[in-house]
């Protein structure tokens, strides 16, 4: 009987986001908008604060869903193909008689 090996990595999400990026973008907009409201009136740092941390939300949103098997690959590209086929040329095997 075969075994199947999985590598099952469960990274919980909420908001489409994994907990880290979710934490640190709101950590982010208190931070933001605390800072802000020295500079500015509270209407104008906390509509700035929600528009950076909105944008900084719509990339980690990307981020964290794409397919990180497709994108690794896609990165690597020609480099592992030139190691894949290296890798390959120096095996060799041997055919015994019994």
């Amino acid at each position: 009987m075969n075994r199947i090996y999985a590598s099952i990595q469960f990274k919980p999400k909420i908001w489409g986001l994994y907990f880290t990026s979710l934490f640190s973008i709101l950590g982010g907009f208190l931070v933001l908008m605390m800072t802000l409201s020295f500079l500015l009136n509270m209407f104008a740092a906390i509509t700035l604060s929600i528009l950076i941390s909105g944008l900084i939300y719509f990339y980690f949103y990307y981020r964290d869903n794409r397919d990180e098997i497709e994108y690794s690959a896609r990165m690597s590209g020609a480099l592992k193909m030139r190691i894949t086929s290296y890798m390959m040329s120096q095996q060799s095997f041997r055919i015994k008689d019994q």
